[in-house]
């Protein structure tokens, strides 16, 4: 059973009556090793899809980059309690793409409620050790359809740079002095830089209104937004990516091109949701790192609900895959609990633990 890192933001976003969960994806239900056997986006394997290549958006660009392939995308143990996570390879060359999205997100869009015209983001980032050879860069784009035949607009995401540990927003955006394009934006104070630091843990998130275009970046020190330039677009794909990625020499050029793969910056945890409530909803995101466990999962009646800490718990929620609240039931401070779910239809459910220490979700199933 993994720690899971979770937000007041996605309690927020996932338990309010108007939320809807679209996709979510903890990686403990995948098999060990790669992904899939398709390196073309176009064959997917248990519902995922994946993008290796050595070259950027120009098959016939001049690359350096040798390793793309299917064995790019792992399913790995991560340990130490975080159980199963995503390792993406990323180019050890100059150009070079890996992409990987859950299909079906388009489809789950169009049959939203029409008043949830936001798209929120949510994701677990292992930030890595930085320095080293590679410049790869990994995280996370929201693309659209790209249905006018034009490059595909990236609606909302993050660019994290693995060597010097720099996390910028990404967007699809213009301005009087610039054309319209995707484009990074610092995320720190009076157009700064954010580092997140070394071999932890950091939730992240964004989210992109269809309405007005906003962008909102949100991490446990930052919370950032614009307006950008994708008003009316519908989201396509949630991909997890890698980049080549480049460090700026001294004085700013020539950059360093990359030379080297890495598989540092490995995801978990991700949800993706349609609603209609802000990002802006509260000031902070808090990680926390306790545990609880559920079993028997899945079970047909009865479930047991522990703490691994000297937690108590205090209440249990549980939600079904549109956000409704099915349970919600409190305790007198116990650290372990007995919940009977028989009368619950069969599927997936999303538990919500209140301890003394904190807040966890975790998947739940009823068969």
């Amino acid at each position: 059973m993994k720690k899971t890192l979770l937000s007041i933001l996605a309690l927020t976003s996932m338990y309010n009556a108007s939320s809807q969960i679209l996709q979510s994806e903890d990686f403990d239900s995948l098999p060990i090793g790669a992904v899939g056997t398709d390196a073309t986006g176009t064959i997917p394997t248990n519902n995922y899809f994946t993008l290796s290549t050595n070259y950027d958006l120009d098959p016939l660009a001049t690359t350096t980059g040798t390793n793309a392939g299917p064995e790019n995308f792992q399913i790995a143990d991560y340990g130490d309690g975080h159980g199963l996570v995503l390792q993406i390879e990323g180019t050890n060359g100059d150009k070079g793409r890996r992409n990987m999205w859950q299909g079906g997100l388009a489809d789950q869009w169009a049959f939203r409620d029409p008043e949830n015209n936001k798209i929120q983001v949510e994701f677990d980032l292992f930030t890595g050790a930085g320095g080293g050879e590679s410049n790869n860069t990994k995280g996370m784009y929201i693309y659209d359809s790209a249905t006018d035949g034009a490059s595909l607009k990236i609606l909302g995401g993050f660019v994290f740079n693995t060597k010097t540990l720099i996390l910028q927003g990404i967007g699809y955006y213009t301005s009087p002095t610039a054309p319209i394009a995707n484009y990074g934006f610092f995320l720190g104070p009076t157009n700064t830089n954010i580092t997140l630091p070394t071999n932890e843990w950091v939730r992240l998130a964004v989210s992109f209104n269809k309405s007005t275009g906003q962008i909102i970046w949100k991490g446990p020190t930052f919370l950032g937004q614009v307006v950008g330039a994708a008003i009316g677009l519908d989201p396509d794909k949630v991909a997890l990516v890698s980049r080549s990625g480049t460090v700026a020499a001294n004085g700013g050029n020539p950059a360093i091109t990359n030379t080297a793969a890495t598989t540092a910056g490995f995801f978990d945890n991700l949800l993706v949701t349609a609603n209609n409530i802000d990002l802006l909803g509260v000031n902070e995101i808090v990680a926390t790192n306790f545990s609880v466990y559920a079993y028997p999962n899945p079970t047909q009646d009865f479930l047991t609900i522990s703490s691994v800490e000297t937690d108590t718990i205090t209440a249990i929620t549980l939600t079904d895959v549109n956000g409704r609240i099915v349970r919600n039931e409190s305790f007198n401070q116990e650290s372990s609990v007995e919940m009977n779910i028989a009368d619950l239809s069969n599927g997936m459910y999303l538990m919500k633990t209140t301890t003394s220490n904190g807040t966890s979700i975790q998947k739940i199933f009823k068969n």
